[in-house]
């Protein structure tokens, strides 16, 4: 373990590790400020006694500030005298005091400033640096580990139950030694005043540091419970989001409901338990703290009366102890903290403090290339078990030499998926070894296999990345190309990850290892990519969501010249090919007949996100450009009709019917409100209002040609392009950014490159006019030069949170051409496209397999487990698992043949 790795058992050994030195000048500024405290103790009793109480004969004076320095004897004794002070009367000295006091008491609060930014400083340092080895240590997990946790669970941990020892850390040793120097200072002052009213402030404050801390030790208890339960509800609720299509496909939604209703109630009886003890333990220390000035006020004001004690000393002393109790409490709370903290650190403790981590010095980082293991393979005496005991792969000894492809052949859980997992680290061994040209496996350093062997298998996750970054990140190892930064915000945030204990490697440097991957560059890498995808049958589909995309926000100028000019050429093969009847454009004098209605009256695009946000039909550019051209009450009419002509036709089906999907005007959640609006003939004007809105909204997604109802009469069509000139002078300020007009000169930012290319609509009236106009705008594509272009645009498609963006056979061709990118030694594959249909997985197959040579890496080793073991002909040998064993009868050697 590093020394920088450690988690102490004590959550005060674990502050005390990282902070000492922090801590030693904490309590240096500390003891700096009490001088001054005692200070603003003091001086009300002096102003009070002094020029307010005081006698004061006439015309006499008092020197204040006078100031000299006492010289030791071995310096022969004697003062120097630095200032003589002042002379002032009664009403100076009063100003003089007063002015004083004012003055320690602004010192003592930059104190108090100081000293809590920063406490707060430290503490949110040490919680980065907490979490950033609690990270660490999930990194560095055994991967069977992973089969007992919940990622929700740790995530959980890591967010929310670190956050109170982040708030802890600074305040682990100053704050109690600040409180309590705070209060002891305020009761020896109170004892120097009165030793009998300083006896019962002492007493009392005995009482409350002893019992209360005490009674507190429950809320601890109860915190722990409510802790926990929280987190497996935390759990609970990740299962079901990760299980929704089981709990849709078995109608288990309300044992769900049910089982969570449970869980919530349990934690509800924990915290009403909390609050109730945790108010009357703070009832009681109230009750306590308030006792004391009852006492003063009687005890105190018997003793002025019979004069032995005098106004000004009893001033002084209520004075201090109100500000007694605020530090006591707030020691009290710190107590309750400490142990509440400690709690949530022991057992933070226990989930990531493990004996079988990964040694910390086979991840750390490397910036030279790793030795290849272009030798033989060699496993020897493998035996894999669970946890249980029970032998999954019983001990197996084969060889792989190199540039040889294996196919592992046999059922699901046969043995062969097990061995692959063992060749890339995923399983620890129970016994035997994987040996890779005579280096074992399990003491290399992770930069070794991580780079020289690559792996994919048919379920592997995907974060939310694009596409090009999904591909890239099996080559991100180190930052090889560091750009040197030398701003002062640069170089302090990278001097503050040092002091947190971070990593202070950049991010936004470039970690792409392109040598890796074969190429000089990062110009060369995009062709590279499309040579990786169209091995894997990927390429064609990542364009497809690049011309399907939105336009980026950059865009060169020469790709705007050729998206306008392979505009002029798309127009150009329809006349030549006789397409044009299949195909209809945008005109700004004429209405279009597949586009919507709304689309037809702006002549643009609406934004989806903005639509959502604010519906067009509500937005007073809108309503004016209606109102001017009489087109308000008409689209009404044509929304009513849509509604009713929908509530005809789906109006008696429940909610949850699937035949309400159809309803691309109106969702499923939508009918009710229509419903009601029809029922609504005449009502308030408000209601009246929202209702005509609602209808305008319906009618605005209206194409003739799709919903044929028959409601756009020519006129009314006439009506809409007329209606266009309202918005021909530019957008106002509730449609900017929302709306995005057609430019037959220019692009539309807010559409896809598709539709900027063929700036008009498919007549979908005719079967064969998709496939006809995709030819043309494939083989404008190409004359264009706009295929990289459109390329470009899907590397850079969001594959979404888990690639649920992505089908599961693109998932899989994305991770198979991941691991295929960085061209490794040893391509380990564990039915790595079972999603696929087995055409597609043989050509696939031979694909890769023939693509070494192609890809500089003839001598890769290739280990395949397949899902169908009639493609095992395409390989130079088979091995066969059965029962957690290798069969030996059935390992054979194919013929000499060239793999197609």
């Amino acid at each position: 373990m590093k020394a920088d790795d450690e988690l102490d058992e004590s959550i005060f050994r674990y502050v005390w590790r990282y902070t000492r030195r922090q801590q030693m000048w904490l309590f240096g500024v500390l003891l700096l400020s009490l001088p001054l405290y005692y200070l603003t103790l003091d001086l009300p009793k002096r102003i009070v006694n002094g020029p307010i109480q005081g006698t004061w004969p006439a015309g006499h004076t008092e020197t204040l500030f006078a100031f000299s320095i006492p010289l030791p004897g071995f310096l022969g004794g004697g003062t120097i005298h630095l200032f003589d002070g002042i002379a002032l009367d009664r009403v100076g000295v009063l100003i003089g005091l007063s002015l004083t006091f004012l003055f320690f008491v602004i010192v003592n609060g930059l104190f108090k400033f100081y000293l809590s930014t920063y406490k707060g400083k430290l503490g949110e340092r040490l919680l980065r640096r907490l979490r950033f080895q609690l990270v660490d240590r999930v990194l560095r997990f055994p991967t069977g580990r992973f089969k007992q946790v919940r990622g929700s669970e740790i995530a959980s941990m890591i967010k929310d139950e670190t956050e109170p020892v982040g708030g802890f850390g600074g305040s682990a040793f100053a704050d109690p030694a600040l409180l309590m120097s705070q209060a002891l200072t305020a009761l020896v002052f109170i004892v120097m005043q009165n030793f009998w009213l300083g006896l019962v402030a002492a007493l009392i404050v005995a009482v409350q540091i002893i019992m209360i801390p005490r009674m507190r030790r429950r809320l601890v208890v109860l915190a722990r419970h409510r802790q926990l339960t929280a987190r497996i509800l935390s759990g609970r609720i990740g299962e079901v989001v990760e299980g929704i299509v089981s709990i849709r496909t078995n109608d288990t939604s309300n044992y769900e409901r049910a089982e969570i209703g449970e869980r919530l109630g349990k934690i509800l009886k924990i915290r009403y338990d909390f609050y109730q003890w945790k108010f009357f333990v703070n009832f009681l220390n109230n009750l306590l703290a308030q006792t004391t000035p009852f006492i003063f006020y009687l005890g105190g004001g018997y003793l002025v009366i019979t004069g032995r004690l005098d106004i000004g000393q009893l001033v002084a002393v209520i004075a201090a102890y109100k500000d007694l109790p605020s530090p006591l409490k707030e020691l009290i709370a710190w107590d309750q903290f400490r142990v509440d903290v400690q709690s949530k650190y022991a057992q933070i403790r226990e989930q990531f403090v493990i004996p079988d981590l990964v040694a910390a010095e086979l991840q750390q980082i490397s910036f030279d290339a790793p030795p290849r293991l272009d030798g033989e393979v060699t496993v020897s005496n493998l035996r894999i078990s669970d946890d249980s005991g029970n032998e999954l792969l019983y001990p197996t000894t084969v060889k792989f030499a190199p540039g040889e492809s294996v196919a592992l052949v046999g059922p699901p859980g046969g043995g062969g998926e097990y061995l692959a997992e063992a060749l890339v680290r995923l399983l620890q061994p129970s016994g035997g070894r994987v040996a890779f040209a005579g280096a074992m496996l399990d003491t290399m350093p992770d930069a070794i296999p991580g780079r020289r062997l690559g792996y994919s298998a048919s379920g592997l996750f995907l974060p939310q990345l694009s596409v090009r970054d999904s591909l890239t990140y099996g080559l991100k190892h180190a930052p090889l190309r560091r750009e040197e930064r030398t701003d002062r915000a640069e170089m302090l945030r990278l001097e503050e990850a040092r002091l947190s204990g971070n990593i202070d490697l950049d991010i936004r440097d470039d970690w792409i290892d392109y040598e890796a991957a074969g190429v000089s560059g990062a110009d060369a890498l995009p062709q590279r990519l499309a040579d990786v995808l169209a091995i894997v049958e990927l390429r064609t589909e990542i364009a497809r969501l690049g011309l399907r995309g939105k336009l980026p926000e950059m865009l060169a100028e020469d790709v705007t010249g050729r998206i306008l000019d392979a505009r002029a050429r798309f127009r150009q093969r329809l006349i030549e090919g006789g397409d044009e009847d299949y195909f209809e454009s945008f005109d700004r004098r004429r209405y279009s007949d597949y586009a919507t209605v709304f689309e037809n009256l702006v002549f643009g695009i609406a934004d989806p996100d903005a639509e959502a946000e604010w519906p067009m039909a509500d937005r007073p550019s809108v309503r004016a450009a209606l109102e001017a051209s009489g087109l308000d009450d008409k689209l009404v009419r044509v929304g009513r009709q849509i509604a009713e002509t929908l509530m005809d036709i789906f109006g008696d089906l429940a909610a949850d019917n699937p035949l309400l999907d159809d309803m691309d005007l109106m969702s499923p959640d939508e009918v009710e409100i229509y419903r009601a609006a029809l029922r609504r003939s005449e009502g308030d004007g408000k209601r009246e209002t929202l209702d005509r809105q609602a209808f305008q909204r319906l009618a605005f997604g209206y194409v003739e040609p799709r919903h044929r109802l028959g409601l756009l009469e020519p006129e009314l069509q006439q009506a809409i392009v007329a209606a266009r000139d309202h918005f021909a002078d530019g957008l106002e300020a509730d449609l900017r950014g929302a709306v995005s007009l057609h430019d037959p000169a220019g692009i539309n930012r807010a559409a896809s490159l598709q539709d900027n290319i063929l700036f008009g609509r498919i007549i979908t009236r005719y079967a064969e006019a998709a496939g006809r106009i995709n030819t043309v705008l494939a083989e404008t594509l190409r004359e264009a030069g706009l295929f990289d272009v459109v390329f470009d645009l899907g590397l850079d498609f969001d594959i979404g949170s888990g690639a649920k963006r992505l089908s599961a056979g693109q998932q899989q061709k994305l991770t198979l051409a991941r691991a295929i990118l960085k061209r490794p030694d040893v391509l380990v594959l564990n039915r790595p496209l079972s999603a696929l249909d087995g055409e597609t997985q043989r050509r696939i197959t031979a694909a890769v397999l023939n693509a070494r040579e192609e890809l500089g890496i003839a001598g890769q080793t290739v280990v395949w487990v397949l899902t169908h073991a009639d493609h095992a002909e395409l390989f130079d040998r088979t091995m066969a698992f059965r029962d957690g064993r290798l069969d030996a009868n059935e390992e054979r050697r194919a013929p000499s043949m060239a793999v197609t």
